[in-house]
């Protein structure tokens, strides 16, 4: 589970990628383990805290509180 402080720091990159429309690796943590996707942020959903990640296999939702890290692919 992040802390605050890299919740904030995820929250700042998520809202930065989005508006950005920038290609991000997002990790997460759940019951199958670590897992990293790479792809593009199309929606924030607050009230159900989660982010739409689309990618070439398709369409995520991933639960913001899952992912430990999010950064943005500098190309």
């Amino acid at each position: 589970m992040a802390t605050n402080r890299e919740e904030k720091k995820i929250a700042i990159v998520m809202s930065e990628a989005l508006l950005d429309q920038q290609f991000v690796v997002v990790t997460v943590f759940n019951k199958t383990g670590y897992q990293q996707i790479s792809g593009l942020i199309t929606k924030i959903d607050q009230e159900m805290r989660k982010v739409k990640l689309s990618h070439e296999r398709g369409v995520d939702w991933i639960h913001i509180d899952d992912i430990i890290n999010l950064e943005i692919i500098v190309e």
